[in-house]
């Protein structure tokens, strides 16, 4: 990895946590989502869901249940929910 994305990481490390916290959050609202739909819930940026997401599944925080056809782009997107 190079050090541009190791920096990039590190200096996102203390807002992490709040966007779990904004996520979860979208996800008791609306139950299941694609990253746009958490996002927009969330009232975040796209890039900061999808860059989280497989962080929280690896945490066993959300689950990925299904496919959908994106209407931005046409191509699959994982829908997501909480884990009990």
């Amino acid at each position: 990895m190079n050090q541009n994305s190791i920096d990039a990481h590190e200096s996102i490390k203390p807002s992490k946590e709040s966007i779990y916290i904004k996520i979860k959050s979208a996800l008791k609202v609306i139950e299941k989502g694609t990253f746009r739909e958490i996002a927009k819930q969330a009232n975040l940026q796209d890039m900061q869901v999808w860059k989280r997401l497989s962080e929280m599944e690896r945490m066993n925080i959300i689950s990925n249940v299904s496919d959908k056809r994106c209407a931005l782009s046409g191509r699959k997107c994982s829908v997501w929910i909480l884990n009990n």
